[in-house]
């Protein structure tokens, strides 16, 4: 499988103006053909509960579409929430952007 890969990275809040907005950027990048999209997480202090909602509707739609989506770099704030939620079973997450670079990239060079 060969990975057309984006990475979206924010600035203090997960979306750039509302939930709805950042789950219809998702969907217009994944259509334009990237197949691999991977949230960067780091600079991202706060997840409320309409972000966290756009998160899961962006992973249904993406995988619907046989895509796949990554998260990134979580602080520990963030990390408990998905623990708490039980998202941590369902998101793929990273320590950090080089680790997923690793991981992926690595199986990409396999396929």
């Amino acid at each position: 499988m060969n990975f057309n890969i984006q990475v979206m990275h924010y600035s203090e809040l997960l979306i750039l103006s509302s939930a709805n907005h950042f789950y219809k950027e998702i969907q217009r990048i994944f259509e334009a053909g990237v197949n691999v999209i991977l949230i960067d997480l780091k600079n991202v202090t706060l997840i409320n509960s309409s972000e966290l909602m756009a998160l899961i509707e962006a992973f249904r739609a993406v995988r619907r579409a046989d895509g796949k989506l990554f998260l990134c770099s979580m602080n520990e704030q963030t990390r408990i929430l998905f623990e708490l939620t039980g998202l941590d079973q369902v998101f793929d997450t990273f320590a950090n952007l080089d680790e997923f670079k690793n991981t992926v990239l690595s199986k990409q060079v396999a396929c």
